[in-house]
């Protein structure tokens, strides 16, 4: 059996392109342009991930195509993959609810769970692994396995079937993801009511959504609280301090194809800050936290905006 030593170090090349390089390009653009922040404990596991798909890349094209040890290689390279594709999307976090994305920008900051697509990689290649097993069963003992689903198949290209029909599930997921993204409209209204009587003081936060998109927004929880930035008067109204909030979360689904308009948040301001807005202009910083569970993922975000304010 002759070892193919040109190959191994071309692919080799190309493993420490796909598993290093490639990454690293995007991380720094990620966190140049204040897209993504990533740990310094992830990046390190991926180095070590890396190096390892790298030396499993260059055993993989040490043999011919055509024999059982190729075959081998190739079900360990695949498996391999997925498991390196599950920790990317933050399989591998038992501890949390999350996965291990977070994007911040001086407006968002957000945490995305994305566990779903972890497992929806990891069990195609695994599929896909199975092909290029049963493969090498066959290669070593020269025979076919087979299998009936109505008419004969050989075994492997029952698994080389069932991976193709994951690959392109997967693909039509993440199609249905960018189209419903590019179709969903959140609009938050850019006049906030007030009403104020002695005593009491509460803001009106409205917003429509507008989801044209094939997956609803389930499972909504959205809170709010508003802050002083800065103030003319800061004895009555003291800088960076937290003046009020919402007493209870807003809950609600938003179905697929729909719109809904006019939804409101009411903020309460608390008592001792009720006579400082009052006779004061400034600054003040809105926070709107919501979670939601969009496509089975869950996603965690956090919004803030600077509104100027005029006393009444």
């Amino acid at each position: 059996m002759t070892v193919q030593y040109s190959k191994m170090i071309l692919h080799g090349i190309l493993a420490a392109i796909s598993y290093l390089v490639i990454p690293f390009i995007l991380f720094y653009f990620l966190e140049f342009y204040n897209i993504m922040t990533f740990s310094a404990s992830f990046r390190t596991s991926i180095i070590i991930f890396g190096i390892i798909g790298i030396i499993i890349s260059i055993l993989r094209h040490a043999f011919p195509e055509d024999t059982s040890a190729n075959r081998l290689i190739r079900f360990g390279v695949t498996v391999y993959s997925g498991i390196f594709l599950f920790y990317i999307f933050g399989g591998f976090d038992p501890g949390r609810s999350l996965g291990s994305y977070y994007i911040n920008t001086p407006m968002i900051q957000a945490l995305l769970g994305l566990k779903l697509i972890a497992w929806l990689f990891l069990g195609a290649l695994i599929i896909k692994g199975l092909q290029y097993l049963v493969e090498a069963v066959e290669l070593r003992k020269k025979k076919e396995y087979r299998v009936k689903v109505k008419k004969e198949f050989k075994l492997s290209k029952f698994f080389k079937v069932l991976g193709i029909l994951a690959s392109i599930g997967i693909a039509g997921y993440f199609g249905t993801l960018i189209f419903s993204g590019l179709n969903l409209r959140i609009n938050l209204h850019d006049s906030f009511d007030y009403d104020y009587v002695p005593g009491s003081l509460n803001f009106t936060i409205t917003f429509d959504v507008r989801n044209m998109g094939l997956y609803a927004i389930n499972n909504v929880v959205l809170n709010a609280e508003i802050h002083t930035l800065t103030t003319d008067n800061a004895s009555a109204l003291p800088w960076d301090t937290k003046i009020g909030s919402a007493p209870n979360a807003y809950q609600n689904t938003f179905h697929s194809f729909t719109e809904t308009l006019n939804q409101d948040i009411i903020l309460s301001i608390d008592t001792t800050y009720i006579a400082g807005l009052v006779t004061t202009n400034g600054n003040l910083l809105l926070k709107i936290s919501f979670s939601t569970l969009y496509a089975l993922n869950f996603i965690s975000v956090n919004v803030s905006l600077a509104v100027p304010w005029t006393h009444p």
